[in-house]
């Protein structure tokens, strides 16, 4: 599950079981540039989409 406010976006892992987070925190001039930023770095930290489901490197097939 994804929230963005005003400074940060969080993810938290989709699968039932599991309380991983990420958190993105910064200042950009739009919210769709945090959103952005915020996936790139969920990727590169091996999180997965999954038809709109987020999840942790631990469950990445969940």
């Amino acid at each position: 599950m994804r929230s963005n406010r005003t400074a940060t976006v969080q993810t938290t892992c989709d699968n039932e079981d599991c309380t991983a987070y990420a958190i993105t925190a910064g200042l950009s001039a739009t919210r769709e540039e945090r959103d952005a930023k915020h996936r790139r770095m969920l990727t590169d930290d091996g999180w997965t989409d999954l038809e709109g489901r987020d999840y942790c490197p631990d469950h990445p097939n969940t």
